[in-house]
């Protein structure tokens, strides 16, 4: 179910919100079942072994992860000239979990929505910031599970053919100009059928090429990468508290990245099923007994995903309230909420 931002509505928005919950017990009863062939004493005693200092650092580097890629959004916003203030901009970004679990992306919808309705931003010049907000994950998590294929050779082949389907998929978007030149190339075949449609292309690709420079793309992939970094290291954390065998930072962050990357390619909302399956099979790939390696998915897909859609729904309510507000001049707004 694709959400077009424009059609967004507070009643979509209470839908989508079910959908959340859907998902939510989606979850959990997935984590039932598996548990009941388990064995729900042995989960939780693995579950017991895991002391509050390491899931308060897990919540923390969480917490780290989604700061710096909300200054991501901030300086991708400031590379398409959006005059939205830090604070407003964090909370749209933090908002926009909310729905991360619906389909559609729906949270990055309802970002753009926000800076639609609360602060004059047409949908045409904000889209470029969904882009590089996605695509930059993107690359973060794949050169992430790149550089850690060496603790699964097995797994070589599968994942650089996915990271080459990425590339494929990406090089339009990292190279805008060259859409452009396509683009007029069309336009002088086609143009006069419909030059309203290939003038609001060309618009709508300059701004792209605004973001996807070197310098502007570059920052926020290393933002990006640090932040994903931090999670790999706080699933590492996980795996040495919650009992099994000695684990690298490089055998958790390809178990983690991989687990992500698998998730997405099964097109379900936040990756729920795929990624659960891919990481308990790694894991006990590594020789983690049952137990232990659906405890350690259980808690890491809480303290990031679900955490992650928590501090959402929390922030969420002050952005609907920032839309009753007069609305500041397009593309300007204070840096308040």
């Amino acid at each position: 179910m694709a959400v077009d931002a424009k059609s967004l509505t507070k009643g979509k928005l209470r839908r989508l919100e079910w959908i959340v919950v859907g998902t939510i017990v989606a979850f959990a009863a997935g984590l039932v079942a598996v548990g009941a062939y388990v064995g729900f004493e042995k989960v939780w005693t693995a579950i017991q072994r895991v002391p509050l200092s390491v899931i308060l650092a897990l919540l923390g580097l969480s917490v780290f992860n989604y700061a710096l890629r909300a200054l991501r959004w901030h300086w991708f916003s400031q590379g398409l000239g959006l005059k939205v203030g830090l604070g407003f901009n964090i909370a749209v970004f933090i908002g926009g979990f909310a729905l991360t679990t619906t389909p559609g992306k729906a949270g990055e919808a309802l970002r753009l929505w926000v800076l639609e309705r609360a602060k004059g931003v047409p949908y045409a010049r904000a889209t470029p910031l969904f882009l590089g907000d996605r695509l930059s994950d993107m690359v973060a998590i794949m050169l992430l599970c790149l550089a850690s294929l060496g603790a699964f050779s097995g797994y070589a082949d599968v994942t650089l053919g996915i990271a080459a389907g990425l590339l494929v998929l990406m090089l339009p978007f990292l190279r805008p100009k060259t859409l452009l030149w396509v683009t007029n190339a069309l336009y002088r075949l086609f143009g006069g059928r419909a030059p309203r449609l290939f003038a609001k292309i060309r618009a709508a690709l300059r701004e792209t090429a605004k973001l996807f420079t070197f310098r502007r793309f570059g920052v926020g992939l290393v933002l990006a990468l640090i932040g994903w970094a931090a999670e790999a290291w706080s699933f590492q954390l996980l795996l040495q508290a919650v009992g099994g065998p000695e684990v690298s930072f490089q055998q958790a962050s390809f178990v983690f990245t991989f687990a992500l990357i698998a998730g997405t390619i099964s097109m379900l909302p936040g990756g729920l099923g795929g990624a659960e399956a891919v990481m308990l099979l790694l894991l006990t790939s590594l020789g983690f007994e049952g137990d232990a390696a659906l405890a350690a998915t259980a808690i890491i897909r809480l303290t990031t995903l679900w955490f992650s859609t928590a501090l959402g729904f929390i922030v969420l309510p002050f952005l609907l309230a920032a839309l009753r507000r007069p609305r500041d001049g397009a593309s300007s707004a204070s840096g308040d909420l």
